[in-house]
């Protein structure tokens, strides 16, 4: 097993309050995490939704019910382990107890995946922005509004207690800096891609002149408001104004098909995938010519930094995550959020641009994608973790296994 050099391996414990599943964002950042700990020797123990229960959920009344249980799981897993773990790296929210209660006595990492603050503020713009949306059933309504309700306290306790906040962009430390009740450092560790996942992503590209012939639109992403899945009529029909022949590509978007299809103008040049093999993107990249990303709120968005690694020009809604991606071509990529005029006339620019200015745009996208490492990432956010125990005054301890 490798060994990290600047110290003896840590031994850490990740806590998720969500299934172990890789296509689910949060998820997904954690699953690579834990491939780069261990691939450095250090050793990780996860434990999720379904560590906490692995029966498959009869309803959604028990999915909602073990949302709310997980927490006091969480808490019970840490209590029956104690002395296993130097690092204790959790969700906001999922853990929100206090470090004696807990009888723990090592470093208390807080984690963010988009911060809970931005997605509260967002839930409320999105009953003014579209105030049509299904209701649904008043037990339904009530259900998830207590859970919304707890998760919120659950979270300010969680960021109240922790040694240490992880957070993946720059709002989120701004937001957090300006609360005097939070006392906890605060760092910002960005998501990154595989070294193997950017050079197949940058391999499987046509050239330039192949792509723009294609005129085709990707988003990668899962269907819903957050994602911007209302303004994508609008987008659609005033891009093919200028460019009738554009065609549109939806990835991963989680829902059926025909529930897509259902909320678009038309068919006709519109390919949707509901799920699909992450070996599979590159290939289903190769020949896009752009990819749009309006989304509401991100905590990062790897699906953006994965349409850049494939080359491809990437137009954002300007919000945490995106902001920062995309900040070195902030006025060719970004745009006010919701403001699809803005949205469409770039993506038209783009599409009416030569191979060579293509092609030069292309190269500044890939150059970004590279900045962002998993494996640089995972590493400093270890040295971040070790100067952590430091100033606590514990120290790892050496395993003999």
């Amino acid at each position: 097993m490798a060994m990290n050099n600047s110290g003896p391996p840590l031994r850490i414990l990740l806590i998720i309050g969500l299934p172990w599943d890789p296509r689910l964002g949060a998820a997904r950042v954690c699953i690579e995490l834990v491939r780069e700990w261990e691939g450095t020797g250090h050793q990780v123990t996860k434990y999720c939704l379904t560590d906490a229960f692995p029966q498959p959920a009869p309803s959604r009344f028990h999915t909602l019910a073990r949302q709310l249980l997980f927490p006091s799981k969480a808490a019970a897993f840490v209590r029956s382990n104690l002395g296993r773990f130097d690092v204790i790296d959790s969700l906001i929210g999922v853990l929100p107890y206090s470090k004696p209660s807990l009888q723990f006595g090592g470093l208390l990492v807080g984690r963010s995946v988009g911060l809970y603050r931005f997605y509260d503020q967002f839930m409320k713009q999105s009953h003014i922005l579209w105030p049509d949306q299904p209701k649904g059933r008043w037990f339904g309504r009530l259900a998830h509004g207590f859970l919304a309700w707890r998760t919120r306290i659950n979270s300010e306790k969680s960021v109240s207690v922790c040694d240490l906040l992880n957070v993946p962009n720059e709002d989120e430390r701004n937001e957090l800096d300006h609360d005097s009740q939070i006392r906890a450092r605060i760092i910002v560790q960005s998501y990154g891609l595989t070294a193997e996942m950017r050079a197949a992503l940058a391999g499987a590209a046509a050239p330039p002149a192949e792509r723009l012939r294609r005129q085709t639109i990707c988003f990668i992403g899962m269907w819903g408001l957050r994602k911007g899945s209302r303004d994508w009529p609008e987008i659609i029909r005033t891009i093919r104004k200028a460019h009738p022949a554009t065609k549109f590509l939806f990835l991963g978007t989680m829902f059926d098909e025909r529930v897509v299809r259902s909320e678009l103008p038309g068919t006709e040049g519109i390919s949707c995938h509901t799920t699909f093999n992450e070996a599979d993107l590159p290939s289903l990249l190769a020949h896009c010519t752009l990819g749009l990303f309006p989304s509401y709120i991100e905590g990062f968005g790897l699906a953006l930094l994965e349409q850049l690694a494939a080359g491809l020009p990437s137009i954002a809604y300007d919000v945490p995550g995106p902001h920062q991606i995309l900040r070195p071509q902030r006025s060719r990529l970004l745009v006010p959020v919701g403001d699809i005029k803005a949205l469409t006339e770039r993506a038209a620019q783009i599409l009416a641009l030569t191979a060579s200015e293509y092609e030069s745009l292309s190269a500044d996208c890939l150059a970004i994608a590279r900045s962002y490492r998993w494996d640089e990432i995972a590493h400093e956010t270890i040295q971040e973790y070790r100067a952590a125990l430091d100033s606590l005054g514990s120290k790892p301890a050496v395993s003999i296994a």
